[in-house]
C-alpha cells in the first residue's frame, strides 16, 4: 500500500515537472479543493495555462517531497556538503518545485534554488517565471520577493543588458506587482517590492530615464488610491512617489501635467484665493495670481527671506514642490467627504501637511527640536558652525511662521475642513485637530 502511494506521489511530481516545462506559458498556480479522487486520475490539472493540484492529495506530496529534501538534501552541521551534480540537481529541483509551490514560506527552500543559480543549473529568466506562480497563489510571501530582488540585482549587474531588456524587466515587475496587490489587499510586500523596483531604476539612470516612470507610477498609484481607500500600504507608495516629483525638470512637469490633465499652477491658486486671511494687505484674484512668477508667489506666500543663509533659493522647485502638495491636498478632500469615517485618508493628510510645513521650515532655516522651533544651520555656506554643540543653537521667534501667507491658508482651510467633519461626526476630524496641535505646533493658533 505505501509503495503505490509512493508511485502515485513519484508521478505526480513527473506530471509537474512536464508541466512546469512550459512555464514561459503558465500565469498561475493554485490547489483545487476535492477531498476524493473520484475519477481515478492524476490530480495534476494543467488548463488554459493554469497549473492546479487537487486538494486531496496535497499532504502526502508535500510530506514526501519535503522529507527526502531534508533527508538528502540538506546535510548535517558537521558533515561535509556534497556538490550537486546533474543528475542530483534534476532530482532537486523536481523536488523543490513541488515542496515550493505548496509552501513558499521555507527559506532554505529558497537558498537551494540560489545554490542551483549560482551553480548555472538554473536559468535566472526561468526562475522569475516560476515565482509569478508562487506569487499567483501566495500574493503575499516576502521570501518570494527577496528571492525575485536577488535574481533582479544580478541581472542588472550583468554587463551585456540592453535598454530594451531593461524596459522589458522593469514592465514585468510592475504588472506582477500590480496582480499580487490585486489579489491582496494592504500587501505591504508588492508595495516595498515596487519601491525597491523605482530605486534600482535610479541607479541605472545611465541605462534608463527615471522620468517617465515616476510619472507613470504617480498616476497609477493616485488612481489606485482612490480605488482602494483604507489600504494604507499603497498609500505609503503614493507618498513615495510624491516625493519622486520634487526634482522634475520643465519638460517632465509639461509631461506631468499633460499626463493628469491638470494645471497645477490654477489648482494652487483657486485654494489660495479662497483661503487668503482677512487681514492681509495685498488681495490678489486668481487672474493675478496666475501671472506670478514663481519667485514672485513664493515670496507672496513666505514673505520673508532667510537673511542667515547666503545660498540660493530654487524658488522653481519650491514651487512645484507646493504645488504637487496642494493638488494632493485636494485630492484628499474629496476622498474624505465621499469615503467616510476612513482613517487611512486622514494619515494621508497628515503627511501632505507636514511636508508642506518642512517647506516653510526649511525655506527659514528651522527644525523642530524637542517641541520648540530651532534654528538650523544651513550644511554648505555655515558649515564649520553645524560642529557647535546643540545647547548653543537658539529658540526662534514663531510671529515668522504665524504671519506668513501660506502658514494662514493652511490653518485657515484645515479649521474648514475639521469643522465640516466633526458636523458630520467623524471621530477622526477630531484627532486630525489634535495632530496639528500637538505634533506639528498648531497650539496657539488652534
Amino acid at each position: 500500500m505505501e509503495e503505490d502511494k509512493f508511485a502515485l506521489v513519484e508521478k505526480i511530481i513527473k506530471d509537474v515537472h512536464n508541466v512546469l516545462s512550459k512555464i514561459a506559458d503558465l500565469y498561475a498556480f493554485d490547489v483545487v479543493p476535492m477531498d476524493i479522487n473520484f475519477q481515478n486520475k492524476s490530480p495534476v490539472l494543467h488548463l488554459e495555462n493554469c497549473l492546479g493540484l487537487e486538494s486531496w492529495c496535497v499532504k502526502h506530496v508535500y510530506m514526501y517531497c519535503y522529507s527526502e529534501l531534508m533527508d538528502k538534501y540538506s546535510p548535517k552541521f558537521k558533515r561535509k556538503s556534497k556538490k550537486i551534480s546533474n543528475i542530483d540537481s534534476d532530482r532537486l529541483i523536481r523536488l523543490l518545485n513541488v515542496t515550493i509551490l505548496l509552501n513558499p514560506e521555507i527559506n532554505s527552500l529558497w537558498n537551494k534554488r540560489r545554490d542551483l543559480v549560482l551553480g548555472l543549473l538554473l536559468d535566472k529568466t526561468v526562475e522569475l517565471h516560476f515565482i509569478r506562480l508562487v506569487l499567483s497563489r501566495k500574493p503575499k510571501c516576502n521570501e518570494a520577493f527577496v528571492y525575485r530582488r536577488w535574481l533582479l540585482e544580478s541581472i542588472f549587474q550583468e554587463e551585456n543588458y540592453e535598454r530594451n531588456s531593461i524596459e522589458h524587466l522593469i514592465n514585468d515587475e510592475l504588472i506582477i506587482c500590480d496582480l499580487a496587490s490585486d489579489k491582496s489587499p494592504n500587501n505591504y510586500h508588492s508595495w516595498n517590492h515596487r519601491i525597491w523596483l523605482l530605486n534600482k531604476v535610479k541607479t541605472i539612470s545611465t541605462y534608463y530615464d527615471p522620468n517617465a516612470l515616476y510619472i507613470k507610477e504617480y498616476n497609477s498609484s493616485e488612481k489606485w488610491t482612490s480605488k482602494h481607500v483604507s489600504d494604507f500600504s499603497c498609500f505609503h507608495y503614493h507618498q513615495y512617489c510624491i516625493k519622486n516629483l520634487y526634482n522634475l525638470c520643465n519638460d517632465s512637469w509639461k509631461s506631468l501635467e499633460k499626463t493628469l490633465n491638470i494645471n497645477f499652477r490654477k489648482n494652487l491658486v483657486r485654494v489660495l484665493a479662497s483661503n487668503f486671511p482677512k487681514d492681509v494687505t495685498i488681495q490678489a484674484s486668481e487672474e493675478n495670481l496666475l501671472g506670478y512668477s514663481e519667485e514672485n508667489l513664493m515670496n507672496l506666500l513666505l514673505s520673508y527671506s532667510n537673511k542667515i543663509c547666503n545660498c540660493n533659493v530654487n524658488y522653481v522647485q519650491m514651487c512645484k514642490k507646493i504645488e504637487i502638495l496642494f493638488h494632493a491636498l485636494v485630492l484628499n478632500n474629496e476622498l474624505i467627504c465621499f469615503y467616510k469615517y476612513h482613517e487611512t485618508l486622514w494619515y494621508h493628510r497628515r503627511f501632505i501637511l507636514h511636508e508642506i510645513i518642512s517647506i516653510m521650515y526649511e525655506h527659514f532655516g528651522l527644525v523642530r527640536y524637542n517641541g520648540a522651533l530651532v534654528k538650523k544651520n544651513c550644511k554648505i555656506c555655515n558649515f564649520d558652525d553645524m560642529r557647535q554643540k546643540q545647547a548653543k543653537i537658539g529658540r526662534y521667534d514663531t510671529n515668522h511662521i504665524y504671519s506668513n501667507v501660506l502658514f494662514n491658508v493652511i490653518l485657515s482651510h484645515e479649521k474648514q475642513i475639521i469643522e465640516e467633519r466633526q458636523k458630520d461626526g467623524d471621530p477622526n476630524a477630531d484627532r486630525h485637530e489634535k495632530y496639528l496641535k500637538f505634533v506639528e505646533g498648531f497650539n496657539n493658533v488652534m
